[in-house]
């Protein structure tokens, strides 16, 4: 990642391609050359004020570190009094949460492709010991070549060896791992549980043990015996049980 003396001037916006309470994502190009990316436009403010401050900056630590190609990249980062702006790919391709939408399931050789780069994307951030927390279609990105780009690293945990564990109680509730719901802290095996989860939507078109009331999906997800489809072949049946 180069810094510099690069700026919010040094890029040309050519549209927006989304808010949010912390602020925008535009599409931009670096003035001088055609390199296109998305660039993050944080509101400081509402970053503290919401008390979310450390989770931007924990996201910029962990893709300061990460140099991957399925890992989303951080070319530049810089900040004034009013924001924290980080450049990054672009990924037109979208994320797979709104394929999936589109097409109800994915098959099987789809979720072998996408999952065999999720796994090499959590093998390296793994390598710096972080651990990602927060595994789900929404925050997989694919690139113009339609190959994944892993994202969102706000939850993420820096400094966790083979056998540390992270206590904070974080994520997105239906795709919490069993010892997250226990609170009983989570290590980077959280993460194989994520990797799971992702395949089984992928494959059923629904998260694992999902139900419309939190408390009794964390009853689930603590307890229940997930119930794979019958349709999947024994390969996929397999692969989702180890993961379990």
């Amino acid at each position: 990642m180069k810094d510099g003396q690069v700026n919010f001037n040094s890029f040309e916006v050519l549209s927006i391609l989304g808010s949010g309470a912390f602020g925008r994502v535009f599409k931009v190009v670096k003035k001088g050359t055609n390199k296109i990316y998305a660039m993050k436009a944080l509101k400081k403010h509402n970053l503290i004020v919401k008390n979310q401050l450390r989770y931007a900056v924990t996201e910029a630590n962990v893709l300061k570190q990460a140099s991957h190609p399925f890992v989303l990249q951080l070319h530049y980062s810089f900040q004034t009094p009013q924001h924290l702006y980080l450049v990054l790919d672009l990924c037109p391709g979208g994320d797979l949460s709104l394929h999936l939408a589109n097409k109800g399931t994915f098959t099987e050789d789809e979720v072998k492709f996408y999952m065999a780069e999720l796994v090499l994307a959590i093998e390296h951030i793994h390598s710096l010991d972080v651990i990602y927390r927060d595994l789900k279609p929404e925050n997989i990105l694919l690139d113009e070549e339609g190959h994944i780009k892993l994202a969102d690293f706000g939850l993420a945990k820096e400094n966790i060896g083979k056998d540390d564990v992270a206590r904070s109680f974080c994520g997105s509730p239906a795709y919490l791992s069993p010892e997250m719901v226990k609170r009983r802290g989570v290590g980077k095996s959280a993460d194989l549980y994520g990797i799971g989860t992702v395949m089984f939507e992928l494959l059923t078109g629904e998260a694992p043990y999902y139900n419309d009331e939190i408390p009794k999906l964390y009853q689930n997800i603590a307890r229940a015996k997930l119930d794979i489809p019958n349709n999947l072949s024994l390969e996929a049946r397999d692969l989702i049980t180890v993961s379990f």
